[in-house]
C-alpha cells in the first residue's frame, strides 16, 4: 500500500459514518495483538479545547525527555498530522506501512460476522500500533466523539484522564443536558486514576464530574482561577503567572488558552505522582513551544489574518473575546462556514460582534449548511452580507476583493474548510491583496 492509496482506502471507510461503540475497534486491536497494552495514555476528552491541551502536555513530556505519543483529530491540514512521536509526524512511508497491516486485518472481520471498521476506527489502531512499535513511554490522545463509546476508550492502562471545557455540541450523540454530556465525557475515567480538569466548567457539568471522580476514586486536579495572574494578551500569545511559576509564556492566543494551559500544568502535576517527572524548565520550554494550527492561527499581523476552527457556540465566543481582547479597535470582514447540525444561526450571532461585515460560504461536507442559508440567517440577525460563495478558497477570495484598507479578514465556522481558507489567504497575501 502506498500513502495514496492509504488515503483513499480511508475515504472509502469514512462513508460507514461514526459508529459508537468498542466492539469493533477491541476486536480490530486484538487481532492487531492488542498494541494498546503496551502503551500509558493520557486520555483527554471534553467539548472543547481538547487538541489545545493534549499538545501542551505532549509538548512537556517531549521536553521532558519521555518518547511521547500524540493522536488527535479531526486532521486540519493534512492526515499524518494526527500521529505523531516527539512532535514529528509519522511519514508517508510509516503510515503506508501501519495502515496496510491494520486494513489486513479489518478487511477480514466482515467474514467473521464483525462490522468493518469505519475510518477513526482504524486510524485509532493505527495510532496505538505505530506508538508501541516505536517504544513511546507514554500516548497522548484526544477522544473524537464524547468519551465512553469512543474508539480510543478501548484501552486500561491511562495514567491520567484530563477533561477539557464541556458545553453543548454533538447533543444527538450525546444528548441535550449538560449533566449527560459530562456524564459521556467522563466515561473516559478510570478506577483511581487522577483527573485533571478545565477551570469554569459550567456548574451542572462540574457536579457530574465530581460524581464520577468520586464513583471512581480518582483525585481531582482542578486549576485555581485565583492563583492566575495575566500578565499580556496579544497577537504573539500571552504571558502569565500561575502558582509558583512567574511569567510563563505560551504562543497561542485567548484568555481559553491560558486556562487549557493551566490545564495542562495540572496534568504535568497530577502526572508526577506516575512516573512521569517534569522539570520546570521543560514545563516551560513545552507550553512556549506548543503551535496548534487552525486556533487563532495568526496569517498576517497588520492587518491581521486570522484562522480559527469555532463551529460551535462556545468555541464562537471563546474566538470573538480574543479578538476583542488582543485586537480591540481593529475592523474585520468575516468569512464564515458551517456544518448544519450546529447551531449557526447563534454563532453568527456572536461573530457578528466582531465584524461589520460577512461572506458566508458552503464547504465541501454533506452536512454543510448552504452559503445561501446562512445568508438567511446572517441577514435575519440584521448582519450586513457581502457575498456568498460555493466554496472556501472563493470566500476567500471575495473577502481580499471586498476588504478596506487597514481591515483585517477573519476565517472560521469549520475546521473542514481550515485547508482551503489557509491556502487561498496565503495566496491572497503572496500576491500583495492586502491593502
Amino acid at each position: 500500500m502506498t500513502y495514496q492509496e492509504g488515503l483513499d482506502y480511508l475515504k472509502e471507510c469514512a462513508r460507514l459514518g461514526s459508529r459508537p461503540g468498542l466492539a469493533t475497534v477491541k476486536e480490530l486491536l486484538r487481532r492487531l495483538g492488542n498494541p494498546q497494552q503496551g502503551l500509558r495514555f493520557i486520555h483527554i476528552a471534553g467539548t472543547n479545547g481538547k487538541g489545545s491541551v493534549a499538545s501542551f502536555i505532549a509538548g512537556v513530556l517531549t521536553r521532558a525527555g519521555y518518547h511521547t505519543g500524540f493522536f488527535a483529530s479531526p486532521a486540519v491540514y493534512s492526515l499524518e498530522e494526527t500521529i505523531c512521536i516527539n512532535g514529528t509526524a509519522i511519514s508517508h512511508e510509516a503510515f503506508a506501512r501501519i495502515l496496510s497491516r491494520v486494513r489486513k486485518v479489518a478487511d477480514e472481520m466482515p467474514e467473521d460476522g464483525f462490522f468493518h471498521p469505519t475510518e477513526f476506527e482504524l486510524l485509532t489502531a493505527a495510532a496505538y500500533l505505530f506508538f508501541a512499535e516505536a517504544g513511546c513511554d507514554c500516548a497522548v490522545v484526544e477522544a473524537g466523539l464524547g468519551g465512553r463509546l469512543d474508539a480510543t476508550n478501548a484501552i486500561e492502562s491511562t495514567v491520567l484522564s484530563v477533561l477539557t471545557k464541556i458545553d453543548y455540541d454533538h447533543e444527538a450523540f450525546l444528548g441535550g443536558t449538560l449533566t449527560g454530556i459530562a456524564g459521556e465525557k467522563c466515561g473516559i475515567l478510570k478506577k483511581s486514576v487522577p483527573v485533571a480538569v478545565y477551570p469554569c466548567q459550567e456548574g451542572e457539568a462540574m457536579s457530574e464530574i465530581r460524581r464520577r471522580a468520586a464513583t471512581h476514586e480518582s483525585p481531582l486536579y482542578l486549576p485555581e482561577t485565583k492563583a492566575l495572574t495575566i500578565h499580556e494578551q496579544n497577537l504573539s500569545g500571552s504571558v502569565f503567572s500561575y502558582k509558583a511559576y512567574a511569567n510563563l509564556r505560551i504562543s497561542l492566543c485567548g484568555l481559553h488558552q491560558i486556562y487549557n494551559a493551566i490545564t495542562a500544568i495540572e496534568a504535568i502535576c497530577a502526572l508526577a505522582g506516575s512516573g512521569f517527572p517534569c522539570t520546570e524548565k521543560a514545563l516551560r520550554e513545552g507550553l512556549l513551544q506548543t503551535k496548534w494550527p487552525g486556533r487563532f492561527e495568526v496569517l498576517s499581523a497588520t492587518p491581521p489574518v486570522i484562522l480559527d476552527g469555532a463551529h460551535n457556540t462556545n468555541g464562537a465566543e471563546a474566538f470573538s473575546r480574543t479578538i476583542e481582547t488582543v485586537c480591540p479597535h481593529q475592523s474585520f470582514i468575516g468569512v464564515i462556514g458551517m456544518l448544519r447540525d450546529k447551531d449557526y444561526k447563534a454563532c453568527l450571532s456572536v461573530f457578528g460582534r466582531i465584524c461589520s461585515r460577512l461572506i458566508v460560504t458552503s464547504l465541501p461536507n454533506p452536512r454543510s449548511a448552504t452559503a445561501q442559508e446562512l445568508a438567511m440567517a446572517a441577514k435575519a440577525l440584521g448582519l450586513t452580507v457581502l457575498a456568498t460563495a460555493e466554496t472556501p478558497a472563493e470566500a476567500v477570495r471575495q473577502a481580499f476583493l471586498h476588504h478596506a484598507d487597514g481591515e483585517g479578514i477573519f476565517c472560521v465556522g469549520s475546521l473542514y474548510a481550515l485547508g482551503a481558507y489557509k491556502q487561498a489567504c496565503e495566496e491572497a497575501l503572496g500576491r500583495g491583496d492586502l491593502r
